[in-house]
């Protein structure tokens, strides 16, 4: 068990953080060792984020721009002009281009093979990376030593554990009901489990939603569809901008502005943002302030958004750039202007922070007017079953649905998480409670802490850690958080350099 370690959750962040450990591991700051990779899907490597799926998913980022590794831009595509041998066939239209969204999936098709080529790289380095297929539910303290056991009845006592598990679906609000879907994905079942007649009810409005309505239109739904928003903000349309190097909105700017007055308010950024969007687009320095209110009416958005995407839109070029140091504005926010955040603006936030494609913008257009598409905005109630079937009902409305399907992501609230291993982990004190979200972590060790501090030798990277990083479903975000966290794994004195530094993948 010497220098051995385990990662809970093999997809995007376990693949960028294996290969900052093993450039370690060449260098002689970290030990060889074993590795045991836990992953309870099929495939290793794509992660719940870039599993097989139709072509209609599209990744939101432009290939050229998207990678797992934050110090390689562009390794995505450098890989799919190099390789086509491994992706060809799968995908036989698609033209790689730096300006161009590739589909999800084929974005996990490179994702395994790098983690292939990563296994490959540890036997040379003398690490033997062990996949195994199995769902972790518990890591106990035995004998002062970290093990982890299994839903199969596997029990692994090791050194340490990561915990990448990616994007938790959340609990069932009607356990059991068929009707109701927990998760659209994949969306290539949604037809072999929809009727084409059905009434069929979409819960949410960003990514994951618009996937789950173009998926099922795409491939001849012909039933009605409603998509349902609480918040009633939908998705703007990425622009044509580059990305930009900021001078004031800058990890430099916030330090300076803590340390001359104390912890935030929301306005302080407001400023900053103000100054870095005057500074970059003289002629559009109040383009999105003061904050928009939802769309009243959800086609002219999208026909707005349409046409403003064909130019560049440097306000979304400066949000893009703070993802370098996202975690630094949002600690600089005191605590009760984070919960303030998440309360009023959080949904605004990400409706412009997360933007799509034009091309799937035009497809929900022709939906809606075509009338197959309703979008319906505000609160509503926990589903329930009626004589006629599902029921939704809000403010001044009652909707029946034959089918409802939850597209909301991954919740920030834990007791909302449909985990096993989380569920323990909360019981037994292991990990505690953040308040704006997720799990409590040292931030610069990613350890996990627990009721009684830092004692366990357990670190998480990605969706768990969104109260203390707060946007943590961003793929370059998360990789450079994995990075981070492999230099801060500490280890025995000892370690020597290997011979020769192997190339990277």
């Amino acid at each position: 068990m010497k220098n051995a370690f385990a990662i809970v959750g093999c997809g995007a962040t376990a693949i960028a953080f294996l290969q900052r450990h093993l450039d370690r591991v060449a260098a002689g700051s970290a030990p060889a060792g074993v590795i045991h990779l836990f992953e309870k899907r099929d495939d290793f490597g794509r992660g719940a984020a870039y599993e097989a799926d139709l072509e209609s998913n599209l990744l939101n980022t432009r290939t050229g721009l998207i990678t797992p590794y934050p110090h390689l831009p562009g390794h995505f595509l450098q890989w799919l002009q190099q390789s086509p041998q491994a992706w060809r066939r799968a995908y036989p239209d698609f033209r790689p281009e730096a300006d161009g969204f590739a589909p999800r999936a084929l974005f996990g098709i490179y994702l395994q093979h790098q983690l292939k080529q990563i296994v490959l790289r540890g036997a040379t380095l003398g690490c033997q990376l062990v996949q195994l297929q199995a769902e972790v539910c518990a890591i106990d303290l035995i004998d002062g030593v970290e093990t982890l056991r299994t839903r199969c009845g596997l029990s692994l006592p090791t050194g340490k554990v990561v915990l990448c598990c990616g994007p938790l679906g959340k609990k069932p609000e009607l356990s059991g009901d068929p009707r109701v879907l927990d998760t659209p994905y994949p969306v290539s079942r949604l037809l072999r489990v929809v009727a084409p007649h059905e009434r069929v009810a979409v819960v949410g409005a960003r990514l994951s939603a618009i996937d789950t309505v173009i998926a099922l239109i795409e491939r001849g739904h012909r039933g009605p569809i409603r998509m349902h928003s609480r918040s009633g903000y939908f998705p703007v349309v990425r622009g044509t901008q580059e990305p930009v190097t900021l001078r004031y909105l800058t990890r430099e700017g916030v330090h300076a502005l803590v340390a001359q007055n104390g912890r935030l308010q929301i306005s302080d950024l407001v400023g900053l943002f103000r100054k870095e969007l005057a500074f970059q687009d003289p002629g559009k320095a109040s383009a999105v302030i003061p904050m928009p209110a939802p769309p009243a009416d959800i086609a002219s958005f999208i026909e707005g958004e349409l046409e403003n995407a064909r130019s560049p839109r440097i306000w979304q070029a400066i949000l893009y750039a703070t993802n370098e140091f996202v975690e630094d504005i949002w600690q600089a926010l005191d605590d009760a202007a984070q919960a303030r955040f998440l309360r009023e603006y959080f949904s605004f936030f990400m409706a412009y922070r997360v933007s799509i494609p034009a091309q799937n913008a035009r497809k929900i257009l022709s939906y809606l007017r075509s009338g197959q598409l309703e979008f319906v905005t505000g609160p509503f109630a926990a589903p329930q079953p009626g004589g006629d079937g599902l029921v939704l009902q809000g403010s001044g409305w009652r909707h029946v649905y034959d089918r409802l399907i939850h597209a909301i992501g991954s919740p920030r609230d834990v007791d909302l998480l449909d985990s096993p291993l989380l569920a323990a982990l909360l019981d037994n004190g292991t990990v505690t409670r953040h308040p704006q979200g997720g799990i409590c972590i040292d931030p610069t060790s990613y350890r996990v802490q627990g009721r009684t501090g830092s004692s366990r030798q357990i670190h998480a990277v990605g969706e768990l850690t969104v109260g203390q990083f707060f946007f943590t479903s961003a793929l370059e975000i998360n990789g450079r958080h994995a990075a981070s966290c492999a230099d801060g794994l500490e280890w025995k004195q000892g370690v020597r350099a290997v011979g020769r530094v192997e190339e990277h993948v």
